[in-house]
């Protein structure tokens, strides 16, 4: 939000919290002495709607973009942009002739390895006979024994190709992840694609499953939980929605000083959303965002430390703060303030000690 529109809006808070209490207003500085006549308002306690907002795309949380394992040509599409499919579902198929004969020559091939293993266990049988009556030297009941351990490696061998023949072949078959909705078809029956670099086929979503990637200011941050439960509104349409924040990441953009939140979508007024809708979400005015709050304005900063200025016995006196911003308006203040004390909300070239007089509302 523009800092122009951010500041009048907490100043007129400031304000307001300000009437009322002209009879805590400081004491007149001593006779001769010229003094500057400021404005000054109690700290906010909390949040204006809107002062605590970040935006973000409502995105599907699950999206898939299908491509072949291998090279080859495309056989059928089965789906349209727009359709509903289901998990599992065949989305679209390759040419599978080259695969299909593997497959058959990979059984075939297993056949004879497992014949070749009932004949070596024969032998090794026969074999384990005539050594046990010591008709059969040492040395050819090894070799025989050797050949049995070879034959059961090659049908295991044989089988592993079947295995692998079989899964080029159901690879060859596209089929959806999840649930969801078609939402882009790349290419078509007779179209070539290559698995070196992926050509995509055909893009997924689940568009019942929403969520919105929000982008946090750094100030705001510390006020976002995870489960926490706020109000959004999509732009354009209006359309009001409750949202749950279900991660608030670890590491701060050091370009834009925001946090990724990702918060999950309740239900929402009137027609379903759709990804690619910008969403505001507010997490100004709640309870759990109490705090104090003064204009940016009022807030001095110098080599690291902050501080704001407050009348005692008719002078600016200088207090310590640490001041969190929450944009360019807003200021959070953390130690050295509580609701109660009047701060002087247009400093400029003020000091320490200098003799003030707040300005009568």
């Amino acid at each position: 939000m523009p800092a122009h529109r951010i500041a009048p809006a907490l100043l007129a808070t400031l304000a307001l919290a300000a009437c009322g209490h002209k009879a805590d207003k400081a004491s007149l500085p001593e006779a001769g002495t010229a003094a500057r006549a400021v404005k000054v308002g109690k700290p906010a306690t909390r949040l204006e709607t809107g002062l605590a907002r970040a935006s973000g795309p409502i995105r599907a949380r699950e999206e898939a973009v299908l491509a072949a394992k291998g090279s080859g040509q495309i056989k059928r599409v089965m789906v349209q942009v727009g359709d509903r499919v289901r998990a599992g579902q065949a989305l679209a198929e390759m040419d599978n002739a080259m695969q299909a004969i593997a497959v058959e020559s990979a059984r075939a091939l297993v056949k004879v390895a497992e014949a070749n293993l009932a004949s070596a266990e024969r032998e090794l049988k026969r074999g384990q006979a005539l050594s046990d009556q010591q008709v059969l030297a040492d040395a050819g009941f090894d070799r025989v024994k050797t050949g049995a351990e070879l034959a059961a490696a090659q049908a295991d061998q044989a089988r592993a190709s079947l295995k692998m023949a079989e899964q080029q072949l159901a690879d060859s078959l596209l089929v959806s992840p999840f649930a969801g909705v078609v939402t882009g078809k790349f290419r078509n029956a007779g179209d070539s694609v290559t698995a070196m670099p992926l050509t995509p086929i055909i893009s997924v979503a689940d568009v019942d499953h929403l969520e919105a990637r929000l982008s946090v200011p750094e100030g705001v941050e510390p006020f976002v939980k995870v489960g926490q439960k706020v109000a959004g509104v999509t732009t354009p349409g209006a359309q009001k929605i409750e949202v749950q924040v279900r991660v608030k990441n670890a590491v701060i953009d050091p370009a834009s000083r925001t946090i990724e939140v990702l918060v999950d979508l309740g239900k929402v007024e009137g027609a379903p959303l759709r990804p690619g809708t910008l969403l505001n979400v507010d997490f100004g005015g709640f309870g759990d965002k109490d705090g104090l709050y003064v204009p940016a304005g009022a807030v001095r900063t110098e080599g690291g430390a902050s501080w704001v200025f407050v009348i005692v016995g008719g002078k600016a006196e200088k207090r310590t703060i640490k001041a969190v911003q929450i944009n360019p308006g807003t200021v959070a203040v953390e130690g050295g303030l509580d609701a109660g004390t009047a701060v002087i909300l247009d400093p400029g070239t003020l000091m320490a000690g200098d003799a003030v007089v707040p300005l009568a509302d």
